[in-house]
């Protein structure tokens, strides 16, 4: 498993074209912190309605709760020297950061908006999931991380966007039953 992951990550990175560092450079920087997630929660919170405060406090709540309690946690238990770092002749375009490379938080954070947003608003999707793909597959293609780092980022993020959603719904459920 290793082997592959190693030998995809290579391979994903060695195929750089400009055309594809255009398209992928902005929607990776834009991951960074989760500042495109928090940018699009705070415009949220400022101008929406009820509805859409509540998917951005959802969001961001959820990334918060998924990077403290599960995805910094198992990044130390499972420590993964960045591709970079640790494989000579890896391109690499980014921030150089020091900490582990597994999970991709990157993966994790968009897939979870992905999932909370895309079950508001059918009409985005479509292109949220074309943006999550992008982000995903910028992570090796830049060299910050292994595809399996990639992999199990993005089912973290799905998981906890369905649980979210799960437990919102156990919430509204038990309001009503108190309000009866």
């Amino acid at each position: 498993m290793l082997q592959w992951d190693r030998d995809a990550l290579i391979w994903i990175n060695a195929h750089h074209n400009r055309l594809l560092d255009a398209i992928l450079a902005p929607v990776a920087y834009a991951g960074e912190l989760g500042l495109v997630w928090i940018v699009v929660c705070l415009v949220m919170l400022i101008v929406g309605k009820p509805g859409q405060r509540k998917a951005a406090v959802m969001v961001m709540l959820t990334m918060f709760l998924v990077d403290r309690l599960i995805a910094s946690p198992l990044g130390h238990w499972v420590y993964r020297q960045r591709p970079y770092a640790a494989i000579e002749g890896i391109r690499q375009i980014g921030f150089s950061w020091t900490g582990s490379s597994f999970p991709s938080a990157h993966a994790e954070s968009v897939w979870i908006a992905t999932v909370i947003l895309g079950s508001r608003w059918r009409r985005l999707i479509v292109p949220l999931i074309a943006f999550a793909l992008l982000t995903c597959y910028s992570r090796p293609y830049f060299g910050m991380h292994y595809p399996a780092d990639v992999i199990i980022g993005s089912a973290m993020g799905i998981a906890a966007g369905f649980a979210a959603l799960g437990a919102e719904k156990l919430w509204r459920r038990r309001l009503e039953a108190v309000r009866q």
